[in-house]
């Protein structure tokens, strides 16, 4: 097999594909996504799908303000079906973070975020359950959201094939091929294909090609751990809004009526030794021990949940940078090779920002400014990204 296109997009997971949308609404009439398993196989089936701009860092809290508008708009705008849940979003934090919960407050609602600080009597209205002492602050954002991410994915490769890109599934790409210092193409399991343009949006899967091109990056691959709990037996106990503890160190959210989506703080787990993770082999279900400690985190934050139980557990692979930030770029001395990688677990809510601006930069050759602070410079120069909304890690 030999083909061509004008933009070849190495990854069919959310980034990809919205990034293929909005290339075809600027104009860009050959894209071709090429796929190494099914469309979404990877990260973007197994993301919680919470987008919420509770951020303290002005262009975060604008990805996700963003993906608010793309979500909730979509049905309305490609004719695809898509459910979205305005839950609501509640932060919950100690005394002792007050001064970054005020920060936090005041950031987000300059980037347009609508959040406030509520009191534990209007917070035991939005959350029955919920514990709280008596130096707990809660901020609630009412925008905050989910979508189930598998749906959603398939929602938007519909829209996508409905506006002209092209698919190519269970095609593997080995190798980028640079010639003269112009990518010309790409090497699959079934041949080659030219293409002037390529756009590596593969998260962790990504490294190894552009380490073969010359562009070693601070990105490492970690195991994310999830579990479902169901709520106590004959109980009416419902989980009704998007809630971080940051005391608690767990996020959740509702999973249909009786069951609760549970995940840890990844950064309390992140390790730079240790024995590599590969991303196509690990175990892909939480391991007991972090089970336990869930369970015992989720009854501090819920009471009610005590007497409730595991349903099931799984695990992915999240591709983590030292800011937990993506790298958005373009492979320096070589004509038109992109790259988005290192999401840390949040590409899912990022997606329709970054896929809008790649887009633009696709097709102009001209980098968006708001792209800047995603330079894989930022990581020689030390302008790493400070955006956690309680305690940040850099």
């Amino acid at each position: 097999m030999r083909r061509a296109a004008d933009v070849v997009i190495v990854g069919g997971g959310i980034t990809g594909l919205t990034t293929a949308l909005h290339l075809m609404e600027e104009g860009v009439n050959d894209v071709l996504v090429v796929e190494r398993h099914l469309i979404g196989a990877g990260q973007s089936s197994r993301a919680a799908g919470v987008v919420r701009a509770t951020v303290q860092h002005p262009v975060v809290a604008a990805t996700q303000l963003e993906g608010q508008r793309f979500f909730s708009t979509f049905a309305e705008r490609y004719g695809q079906a898509l459910d979205v849940h305005r839950t609501g979003y509640l932060l919950l934090a100690a005394g002792s973070d007050r001064a970054q919960v005020d920060t936090t407050r005041v950031v987000a609602g300059a980037a347009g975020c609508v959040v406030d600080e509520i009191d534990m009597s209007r917070l035991a209205v939005l959350q029955p359950g919920l514990g709280t002492a008596e130096e707990t602050i809660c901020l609630y954002e009412p925008a905050g959201m989910y979508v189930d991410t598998m749906p959603a994915t398939h929602a938007v490769s519909l829209a996508a094939r409905q506006a002209g890109v092209q698919f190519l599934e269970d095609c593997p790409v080995r190798a980028i091929r640079i010639e003269r210092e112009r990518v010309v193409g790409v090497e699959t399991d079934v041949g080659s294909i030219d293409a002037p343009v390529v756009f590596l949006a593969t998260s962790v899967w990504a490294q190894p090609l552009l380490a073969a091109s010359g562009i070693p990056l601070p990105v490492r691959p970690h195991i994310a751990e999830m579990a479902f709990f169901h709520v106590p037996p004959k109980t009416n106990f419902q989980l009704q809004r998007i809630v971080y503890d940051a005391r608690s160190g767990l996020y959740m959210r509702p999973e249909h009526n009786h069951l609760l989506f549970v995940g840890r703080r990844e950064s309390d787990y992140y390790r730079d030794d240790g024995s590599a993770v590969d991303p196509d082999n690990y175990r892909q279900t939480a391991t007991h021990q972090t089970v336990k400690e869930m369970r015992q985190r989720l009854a501090s934050t819920l009471p009610p949940m005590e007497a409730g139980f595991v349903q099931r557990t799984y695990a992915c692979t999240y591709d983590v940078t030292p800011d937990e930030m993506p790298i958005l770029d373009r492979l320096p001395g070589t004509a038109n090779l992109y790259f988005a990688l290192g999401f840390s677990g949040g590409g899912f809510s990022t997606a329709p920002w970054i896929g809008k601006r790649m887009a633009s930069w696709i097709r102009t050759g001209q980098r968006p400014s708001e792209l800047d602070i995603f330079s894989s410079d930022r990581f020689r120069t030390g302008k790493l990204i400070r955006w956690a909304n309680v305690t940040a890690r850099v």
